[in-house]
């Protein structure tokens, strides 16, 4: 089995699929009032028989190791648990690892399934510790039922529980340190996100912390102790002392990671995505190849031939900022 190389010599082998585009939450920096999903109807988006082709071809022709599920909300999308029995089946013929991000809204009633299910890591968006905070943050009251969720994440035994957290100047920065005692309280990892520019979130500068900013209000507080990072790893990992809860700092805008990526992505509309941050990259749509009954041989050719293309790094903030078509929604995180 070959393994799937660009031309900078790194190896893929981890893809994040977007079921949909839809999500019952309405961030600002994710789901600006500006934007629309990009599907109209079910038509318009992968069927879950060819999300599970896909796996079958990444897994059978390039060893991929790990895929993730991802949105808008993952668990908006009906069928969608018990389409993850399937991928289960998938996975124990495969032997690779499947990770799911969601909001947590719908999470609590369905976690015995996703356990059954084979889901092996979850990760939880949460910006904010405050419940009239997040009610402004996504434009919903429903602040207790995730906080529930990730309570009864943690009790089922998914572990380590990830929480994703962009931290914006001015927003929440001043909820650092709360959320690094909800790490050491809950023995989970608190994922610091820099805050990333996307079509119509009107991102701004004066909104934006780094990493090292961010570090070092931490380290004011606690004793952080470097962790042996896997090397395609986005995050910076660290234990905090004197506890089992780790605080990670996703840096993409001040210290890309673009060097170790190993990230592809496949938006719910079957677009290729070589990068988080690509603009309107059209190159190869799996919808349309499937649909026009390209073999899987073809398929695997193209999907070689499309990464060779893959940019060495994502651009500045500068012209991030000025992309119109890399929404958030319609990519999948």
């Amino acid at each position: 089995m070959e393994v799937l190389k660009d031309k900078y010599g790194r190896v893929h082998d981890y893809l994040r699929l977007s079921v949909t585009d839809k999500c019952n939450f309405r961030c600002f920096y994710c789901h600006p009032e500006t934007s629309k999903e990009c599907n109209t109807g079910k038509s318009s988006m992968l069927s879950f028989e060819e999300l599970l082709r896909i796996i079958i071809i990444y897994s059978e022709q390039f060893g991929f190791k790990k895929f993730r599920f991802t949105g808008g909300e993952p668990l908006v999308r009906k069928g969608f648990v018990d389409f993850l029995s399937e991928v289960n089946e998938l996975k124990k013929q495969y032997n690779f690892e499947v990770g799911l991000t969601t909001n947590g809204f719908q999470l609590s009633e369905n976690l015995e399934k996703l356990k059954l299910a084979g889901v092996d890591r979850i990760n939880i968006s949460l910006d904010t510790l405050r419940r009239d905070r997040f009610k402004e943050i996504t434009r919903i009251d429903v602040f207790d039922r995730v906080y529930k969720a990730i309570n009864d994440t943690i009790e089922i035994g998914f572990s380590p529980l990830k929480i994703n957290t962009v931290l914006m100047k001015g927003v929440n920065d001043d909820e650092i340190i709360d959320f690094v005692e909800f790490a050491k309280e809950k023995s989970i990892n608190i994922r610091f996100i820099e805050y990333m520019p996307f079509a119509d979130n009107n991102w701004n500068i004066e909104e934006f912390l780094s990493y090292r900013d961010i570090l070092n209000i931490v380290e004011e507080r606690f004793k952080l102790i470097p962790l042996n990072n896997n090397g395609n790893s986005v995050a910076k990992d660290f234990a905090i002392s004197g506890s089992k809860g780790i605080v990670s700092f996703i840096s993409s805008i001040s210290e890309h990671f673009c060097g170790h990526c190993n990230r592809l992505r496949i938006s719910s509309n079957g677009e290729f995505r070589l990068c988080l941050f690509a603009d309107d990259e059209k190159t190869l749509n799996f919808k349309y190849l499937f649909r026009n009954n390209i073999s899987n041989e073809e398929i695997a050719n193209k999907i070689r031939e499309t990464v060779s293309t893959k940019w060495e790094k994502h651009p500045n903030e500068i012209v991030l900022k000025k992309m119109k078509t890399n929404n958030m929604l319609s990519i999948g995180g």
